[in-house]
């Protein structure tokens, strides 16, 4: 078994860049650090001297790469091919034909170097007609071969660059505007907060309030975002696609941390907006708590108004994640 030789610098340097490229997102040093040492207790994680060398078996570090993929939610916790490799060894051990599964993952990169592009079907049918795989398992060793591949930590040639990449720290630190102009809230950040919900609270309270847009996106109603400020305390107008004559759900988002809670003022003085704006329904949405007296004047009156707080929003992360179930 093959071992890389690292100094602790460029082993984080490897790391940041790998885990960059793959999802998108830029870690630092410290936010490496963190991820692994919930997990791995090695000497180079436990004593951080930049300068100092180590060696460390390559499915060693792919574990490692692996982990970090999983807690920023870009990959699934379990992998979604678990039943594919469950299938090939049955396979392999009612046929007692080894080789054939021992070597697909070099197959399936060979024609992958190739092809970047190639779609599991398509590798599939490759593997078929090219390397006499049978039909019953074809598709299964494609993806198991292709997300072998995407966990090694070999960058495959050419690989994606360093466009586009954003740092994990602007999500908390600065409003992030979506690149695709059909999304309030880029999916990789998304996807980071279905795995790390308990941070909603700490997000820039903009991009908290293009969390809250995106969610109802992507339910597929039609959103419009207030200006950020001045916005007379609505944040988020929800209309229904096909009747834009009056919102359907006025939002007002508050991204607070879990011991502030929102006041029964705040939430008296959105109903006014709600009832002013003829809507069917406001929703206060917040990454802490609706204290006991709003909750309570909003029952007592009948104020048509729904509250997300912090496990609601939580949720809607998981909800949103490409990995959900």
């Amino acid at each position: 078994m093959s071992k890389i030789i690292f100094s602790t610098r460029d082993f984080y340097d490897s790391t940041t860049e790998y885990i960059g490229i793959k999802s998108g997102i830029l870690l630092n040093r410290i936010k490496v650090k963190d991820i692994l040492t919930e997990q791995f207790k090695d000497d180079f994680l436990i004593k951080d001297d930049l300068n100092s060398g180590f060696k460390i078996y390559v499915d060693d570090y792919e574990d490692m790469l692996v982990y970090i993929r999983k807690r920023i939610g870009n990959l699934p916790k379990i992998s979604i091919y678990k039943n594919d490799l469950e299938k090939v060894i049955n396979y392999v051990h009612r046929t007692r034909n080894i080789d054939l599964f021992a070597k697909s993952t070099s197959i399936c990169n060979y024609y992958l170097n190739q092809t970047p592009t190639l779609s599991n079907q398509e590798l599939a049918q490759i593997l078929e007609e090219k390397e006499n795989y049978p039909k019953e398992i074809s598709l299964e060793i494609a993806n198991i071969g292709i997300e072998r591949i995407d966990q090694s930590c070999v960058l495959p040639t050419p690989s994606k660059n360093w466009d586009g990449i954003k740092k994990l720290s602007d999500l908390f630190d600065c409003e992030l505007v979506a690149e695709n102009e059909n999304e309030f809230l880029d999916q990789r950040f998304i996807d980071y907060l279905a795995t790390n919900g308990n941070e909603v609270e700490l997000i820039h309270w903009r991009n908290f309030e293009r969390f809250c847009a995106e969610y109802f996106n992507k339910l597929g109603q039609k959103v419009i975002l207030g200006s950020g400020t001045n916005d007379g305390g609505v944040d988020i107008r929800v209309f229904d696609p096909e009747n834009s004559s009056k919102p359907l759900i006025l939002i007002q988002c508050k991204r607070y941390k879990k011991e502030n809670k929102i006041s029964i003022e705040t939430v008296k003085s959105f109903y006014t907006d709600v009832l002013f704006e003829n809507a069917e329904k406001g929703l206060i949405a917040t990454s802490s708590y609706i204290a006991p007296g709003g909750k309570k004047v909003r029952n007592s009156r009948g104020y048509n108004i729904d509250f997300a707080e912090f496990e609601n929003v939580k949720k809607w992360a998981k909800e949103m994640w490409k990995y959900k179930k």
